[in-house]
């Protein structure tokens, strides 16, 4: 009875069928999440300022994600230092034609980082220059450096990725060990705050904060200063243009970050960490 019935996908090239599956669809799940799936158990907004924030990521662009809330607490007087643990030296989508003519990538990345840092209000930023890729293999000497700063700097707060690096990649997990092993070491307490991917996308990816930690999940809502802030960094990253594309489901970090307006983040005293350590690392 149907057949001469036209079918209206036949007229929906494929794609734009792609474009739906793979940006739309995610947007709009990212976009509903708290909402569905009763995310928002609390506010970071619930716990106080820091004095010090040590932030302690694998690459020089890893800050874009959490760029709200490391800008809304520079803007309320905390003293922020960023640990970029690695040379970033090693992705092979970056763009060598935004970068000086005498520079390196090493060097085209060091100087968007310090972009980044005016943009976000970081005072202090300490760069080892690690190996990129290799961070795992390098995980002692990452572990020391991490301790040496919590040592000197004292932070009362330190963000980094959680167990899984969000991605499963190998770098970002290494981030999360060598402040997880210096914690463990380290007579300095502070909480963690580990950037973290809200359901469903946790279940997706290789989320490893486990279910019974889930109630430790908390957001932060991004104003439009705050949004505004996050673009500007995402653009300082020049050198990562494809990856960050790639990470921003091809619309670029302005309008995402209209789309999206909080982060998520496991937040757990430092002697937590060693708890959250998979049992394969």
């Amino acid at each position: 009875m149907n057949a001469d019935r036209p079918n209206p996908s036949a007229f929906i090239k494929p794609s734009a069928w792609i474009f739906v599956c793979s940006v739309i669809i995610p947007l709009t799940i990212l976009f509903l999440s708290p909402k569905f799936f009763n995310l928002i158990h609390d506010d970071v907004r619930a716990f106080p300022v820091p004095e010090k924030l040590l932030i302690v990521f694998a690459h020089t662009d890893d800050e874009v994600t959490n760029s709200g809330l490391i800008r809304h607490w520079a803007n309320l007087g905390t003293e922020i230092k960023i640990l970029t643990l690695t040379d970033g030296s090693a992705n092979p989508d970056s763009d060598l034609k935004t970068c000086k003519p005498a520079e390196n990538i090493t060097g085209c990345r060091m100087r968007e980082l310090s972009e980044s840092a005016r943009t976000l209000g970081i005072r202090h930023i300490r760069t080892p220059l690690l190996p990129d890729s290799k961070l795992l293999q390098a995980l002692p000497q990452a572990t020391q450096i991490v301790m040496e700063e919590l040592a000197n700097f004292r932070p009362d707060a330190v963000m980094t990725m959680e167990p899984s690096g969000l991605n499963g990649l190998a770098d970002h997990r290494a981030a999360f060990l060598s402040v997880a092993a210096a914690a463990a070491q380290s007579t300095i307490k502070f909480r963690a705050f580990l950037s973290a991917l809200p359901p469903p996308f946790e279940w997706f990816l290789p989320s490893r904060i486990p279910g019974n930690r889930q109630t430790s999940v908390k957001t932060f809502t991004t104003d439009e200063l705050l949004r505004g802030a996050k673009a500007a960094v995402a653009n300082a990253h020049q050198s990562q243009s494809k990856t960050i594309r790639g990470l921003t489901l091809g619309l670029g970090a302005d309008k995402l970050f209209t789309w999206i307006n909080f982060e998520t983040y496991g937040i757990f005293d430092s002697k937590e960490l060693s708890d959250l350590v998979p049992k394969n690392n």
